[in-house]
């Protein structure tokens, strides 16, 4: 028995494929045991106890600030080197601790400072054996994943741990909804001990017994057997690079957490929503991670986990300060729609943050040494996270008493108007202080340093692919691009907004690609594409205020999709190229964009995802310029007009590529469009 838990000298390559398996569902049902531990669910049950703001900020520190136990956890694998055997016993007590948590309210009166007291004392001692888990895995899994395939192989973990919180977090809302609707409410808080109790009695189990079967790859000697525990300790702080790192992920999990443990309590105190819509928008944020978590995966393999952290932790920002204006001064109109908005980016920026906080650990860490520099990140991790909830608690509870307030006031001889612009109170307060501190943070993500990691500016063009080209005022279309180009002038400058605009541009091109694939896959292209397309597109602008404002980016961002066909397509791809137009440029001519704009953009979207995908580029623009011929009439402008902006657009994109394809491209234009884009004489 005792041998299962001995590490391996040797692993076929299926044994390592099937523990590697075996690790990410383990991982996968910690992951839904701890979200039924925290988040909303912890927030909810420790104001059933009656805490107040710096005890929930206690209870949202301890798990993080726990990883200080890290420490003598690298000391016993540096001097034992058998991981499974130290992890796996102690991932099992911390998870045993669920079931004592829950009986709290069984055993004391709730709510009471005592029981509040008790459940504080019994995470802190579960913080005692869950980081030596977490330390021993994270060496493990090192050693069973190739660097190159770093990225890929989180992305899907995170990606399917996220799926499964989602199922789990929403079948407890809804118990928890049905519970106390139906029992007394002295009996209320029961909901949340019976769902710790199930949860343990499923993933809590589950997990370890599937771990106890995974292979653990055998340890290199230690090479240094007589090296004292500071040196094990100090050797990653001596690395700059990684000293650099320790310092970026303390600062920025202090400056983040401040605030985010304390979204549930504002969403459930002062916005007033119930636990079910509390957990239900936490849901809509792990869907968002789940759908976006591999996009980052990729990105961050192809361009660097420094590059994409930059982009999720930007976006991030911009999701903390949003929260200021979901009150003003209490819940208005827009409240519920901007707080969809915000959980939507927010389960985006953190699919980035969650991947690249690991991979950037993992990359720094030397081969058969990564438990101590994994380990030390983790403690700068987790001293930042665990460090920032408790002054957020107490500057909360501080704040509770002060107001803020900015007014606007229109004076008149019928009296005076007066009309909130800003008001912050309370929780507010650490919105800002910790979207400030967050901004002040990047500066040291700059300096870090990554073998083959790109320019942030080079994962945006592959985000929104080209935007700022499309951005310039174009002297040939009447007034194109002036106002976009001045209002995303205007969004850069404020921090994650550019990458909310990219996240929405790729999301929309992926939409036009899919409908264009599935509508060739059968058959049906010139009936299906143009609905197809249509309706994506439609989803899109749903989520645009002003799409007027922005047709000629989206009309784009779908052209540009739909060029990714696949090769199974290439034979279709004029009638790809027709079909697609028709809806995207039908659906923007209903919300009245400007067809010249939207055929401009169309142009530009046309020939770039030729040349992303592959496809003859002289050949895109024939069939552009030809489905733009046919539309003209039905857009309500003549097919000199039509075609003049579609080639301008594609004459745009081809400058904005190289001097051969746009040679290649002006060459091949019909005889009335030779003088299109050229300097009058």
């Amino acid at each position: 028995m005792f041998g299962l838990f001995l590490p391996s000298p040797t692993l076929t390559p299926q044994e390592t494929r099937r523990s590697r398996r075996l690790m990410m569902w383990g991982a996968v049902t910690g992951g839904a045991m701890f979200s039924l531990g925290s988040g909303g669910f912890m927030a909810a049950y420790a104001l059933a106890l009656g805490a107040n703001n710096l005890q929930v900020g206690i209870l949202a520190a301890l798990p993080p600030v726990s990883q200080v136990v890290q420490l003598p956890a690298i000391l016993a694998v540096e001097r034992f080197r058998k991981r499974k055997a130290i992890g796996l016993p102690a991932w099992f007590l911390g998870q045993l601790i669920w079931v004592f948590i829950a009986a709290v309210p069984f055993v004391l009166n709730t709510p009471g400072s005592l029981a509040t007291s008790a459940v504080i004392v019994l995470l802190a001692l579960r913080g005692l054996f869950n980081p030596v888990w977490v330390t021993c895995q994270n060496g493990w899994m090192r050693d069973l994943i190739p660097p190159e395939l770093l990225g890929r192989f989180y992305s899907r973990r995170l990606g399917t741990m996220t799926a499964t919180v989602v199922i789990v977090g929403l079948a407890g809302s809804f118990f928890v909804g049905w519970w106390q609707g139906f029992a007394p409410p002295e009996q209320a808080i029961y909901a949340y001990s019976f769902l710790l109790i199930a949860g343990w009695l499923t993933f809590g189990v589950i997990g370890p017994l599937l771990v106890s079967f995974s292979k653990e790859p055998l340890m290199p000697a230690a090479p240094e057997s007589d090296r004292s525990a500071w040196s094990i300790i100090l050797e990653p702080l001596r690395d700059a690079d990684f000293r650099r790192l320790f310092q970026f992920l303390f600062f920025w999990n202090f400056a983040m957490n401040l605030a985010v443990p304390f979204f549930a309590v504002y969403m459930l105190t002062r916005l007033g929503l119930s636990l079910p819509i509390v957990i239900g928008f936490t849901m809509l944020s792990q869907v968002a991670n789940v759908l976006f978590i591999r996009v980052w995966g990729a990105m961050a393999d192809r361009f660097g986990s420094r590059t994409v952290m930059s982009l999720s932790s930007s976006l991030f920002l911009l999701v903390i300060i949003g929260w200021v204006f979901t009150t003003n001064p209490e819940r208005h109109l827009l409240t519920i729609p901007l707080l969809t908005v915000l959980h939507v980016f927010a389960g985006v920026a953190t699919a980035g943050v969650q991947l690249t906080v690991q991979t950037i650990a993992l990359k720094t860490a030397p081969q058969g040494n990564a438990t101590s520099y994994i380990g030390i990140a983790g403690i700068g991790t987790g001293l930042g996270a665990g460090i920032g909830p408790i002054v957020g608690g107490a500057m909360a509870d501080f704040f509770e008493n002060h107001l803020f307030r900015v007014d606007l006031n229109w004076t008149s001889a019928g009296g005076v108007i007066e009309l909130p612009a800003l008001t912050l109170t309370g929780i507010d307060f650490l919105f800002v202080i910790s979207f400030c501190l967050g901004v002040v943070t990047l500066n040291l993500l700059a300096q870090l340093r990554e073998e083959g990691a790109e320019d942030r500016e080079v994962a945006m063009r592959e985000l929104i692919a080209g935007m700022d080209p499309v951005m310039r005022a174009v002297s040939s279309v009447p007034g194109a691009g002036v106002v976009t180009a001045a209002s995303y002038g205007y969004i850069k400058r404020v921090p994650g907004a550019d990458v909310a605009f990219g996240v929405m541009a790729y999301e929309l091109a992926a939409s036009t690609q899919a409908a264009v694939a599935s509508a060739g896959r059968g058959r049906r292209l010139a009936s299906d594409a143009e609905s197809l397309v249509a309706r994506a597109l439609g989803a899109a602008m749903n989520r645009v205020e002003n799409v007027s404002e922005h047709g000629m980016e989206m009309a784009r961002h779908a052209a540009r999709g739909t060029l990714h066909v696949g090769d199974d397509l290439v034979e279709q791809l004029e009638g790809v190229i027709q079909s697609s137009m028709a809806g995207s440029l039908r659906a923007l001519d209903r919300v009245a964009v400007d067809p010249v704009q939207s055929l401009y953009g169309t142009g530009y979207g046309i020939l770039q995802g030729a040349l992303e995908s592959g496809n003859d580029p002289v050949r895109a623009t024939r069939a552009a310029i030809s489905a733009a011929r046919s539309m003209a009439s039905e857009l309500g402008i003549t097919e000199s007009e039509a075609t003049r902006a579609v080639a301008e657009g594609v004459l745009t994109a081809a400058a904005d590529s190289d001097a051969e394809t746009l040679s290649s491209v002006r060459e091949n234009l019909p005889a009335d469009l030779e003088d299109v884009g050229r300097d009058p004489c």
